[in-house]
């Protein structure tokens, strides 16, 4: 068997080097990650934490981020700075770091996200509207974090151009697994009239999670000043359409002094109890379309795909 597990392989992705992991303790059968076609030899121990590139953050890398994911209540989401945008005026594509958090074991480093996107629609096109792909890549090493061609891809989210109006042409960001092309699923922003409300699909496009927010906190109708800087915008997930409790949270933090110069945000995502990783996925995916729908400053604050 050459050292790969023997379990179906939906998405077909294999590491830059081998590695395998334990039996799945998150009671979801067979690990997502290791069916991604992982191998069952465990990897070298990652040395000591090491220091990212912004914010003076302290972290550990993880063997199976999946794995990391069915254990984790919430992560947090690190958009990085992008200084040249404040001096050349021009958009960058973003970029962001996913860690989960614990007292015990501190930050570890889940994955980074990669835009991928035309020049000309970063900078004529509001961000809620341009299309782009986005990577999101397990790290596995100091030598593959800052490392650009690193193309080993674990998720593929493709947002389509959408030139919104009220109902029609609405947001749409869908998230297969990169190798195989299997789907993970898809979130939507269906119209509303004011308060922000997001769909979550799974694979077989049932409907798992809705996201609601209060249109009238600081943090989303003053997003790109100071004090919308300075609040949080917390929008809540519900599992039923009547959105009876809350059973988690996506919240847009407080902006760091780096932040504060830089169009940067940070997101809180809290979990809910019963998430399986996949899901969890799909909901950091969210924060991200979040960002770009209502806080990234190039969007338009009159677009109407934000109602």
């Amino acid at each position: 068997m050459n050292g790969y597990a023997s379990v179906p392989n939906p998405g077909g992705y294999y590491p830059p080097q081998v590695g395998g992991y334990p039996a799945s303790p998150g009671g979801y059968g067979v690990n997502p990650y290791q069916a991604q076609g992982y191998a069952n030899q465990p990897l070298p121990p990652v040395a000591s934490p090491s220091p990212l590139n912004f914010g003076g953050m302290q972290f550990v890398y993880v063997v199976d981020p999946m794995q990391e994911l069915a254990l984790s209540t919430g992560v947090l989401i690190r958009q990085q700075p992008q200084f040249l945008e404040q001096i050349t005026g021009c958009e960058s594509p973003n970029r962001y770091f996913v860690f989960s958090q614990s007292p015990q074991a501190g930050m570890k480093l889940l994955f980074k996200c990669k835009e991928s996107s035309e020049c000309c629609q970063r900078n004529c096109c509001s961000a809620s509207a341009r299309e782009f792909v986005m990577d999101i890549k397990h790290i596995p090493d100091a030598s593959m974090l800052m490392n650009e061609n690193y193309q080993a891809s674990f998720v593929h989210v493709h947002k389509p151009f959408k030139c919104t109006c009220f109902c029609l042409e609405r947001p749409v960001m869908n998230a297969t697994y990169t190798q195989g092309g299997q789907i993970l699923g898809q979130v939507k922003q269906p119209f509303s009239c004011c308060d922000p409300i997001f769909h979550i699909y799974d694979s077989g496009n049932a409907l798992r999670y809705i996201i609601h927010a209060d249109c009238c906190q600081c943090g989303i109708l003053c997003s790109n000043n100071f004090c919308g800087k300075m609040s949080e915008a917390c929008f809540n997930v519900y599992k039923d359409a009547g959105m009876s409790a809350p059973c988690g949270s996506i919240v847009k933090k407080m902006a760091t002094l780096s932040e504060m110069v830089t169009s940067a945000d940070s997101y809180q995502v809290n979990f809910p109890m019963d998430a399986s990783p996949s899901e969890k996925l799909l909901l950091i995916i969210t924060g991200l379309m979040i960002d770009y729908q209502y806080f990234e400053e190039k969007a338009d604050s009159n677009d109407n795909n934000r109602r």
